[in-house]
């Protein structure tokens, strides 16, 4: 499934067009398909943020999110932005994680994989990771979810 989703989800760049008046629908379309499938009224505001999401995987927070729609949306607040990412988190159609104890940041990418933190230039790359479920001494408890961050250099910043 990974797999197929970075197949399916590459080459981002009509993305900026689209959010803002281009022509492109399928965006549109995938978000209140998306919506539908999990119980939510498909509202012109949610609709914006969850096709910001399928067109940007760069894992943003929500003021990343708001800054990014409040130009050329002026009807959005940040309330309006928290409020339907915490929705979409509460549905399953994000996921959410902090990199930093500070500020959540949400992926579109629910299926089961890990992050990567460049240290240097701060990007946060996705990686395959199946969940394994064997860690010693705590064979009596029940992991209910597992959060796989690595930090260190990307590759870019090494060279």
């Amino acid at each position: 499934m990974y797999a197929a989703y970075a197949v399916r989800h590459k080459g981002r760049s009509h993305c900026a067009a689209y959010l803002y008046g281009g022509t492109m629908n399928n965006y549109r379309e995938e978000a209140i398909t998306l919506m539908t499938e999990h119980s939510i009224k498909p509202s012109y505001q949610r609709i914006q943020v969850l096709s910001y999401l399928l067109c940007n995987h760069t894992h943003p927070t929500a003021d990343i999110i708001y800054k990014a729609l409040s130009d050329n949306i002026p009807a959005i607040s940040r309330a309006t932005v928290y409020n339907t990412l915490r929705l979409f988190a509460s549905k399953g159609i994000v996921s959410t994680f902090s990199t930093d104890n500070i500020e959540m940041r949400y992926d579109i990418l629910t299926e089961s994989h890990g992050h990567f933190v460049c240290t240097k230039c701060k990007k946060i790359y996705n990686f395959p990771y199946t969940y394994q479920n064997k860690y010693m001494g705590l064979d009596e408890f029940q992991i209910e979810e597992e959060e796989i961050t690595l930090r260190g250099t990307c590759s870019s910043c090494s060279s």
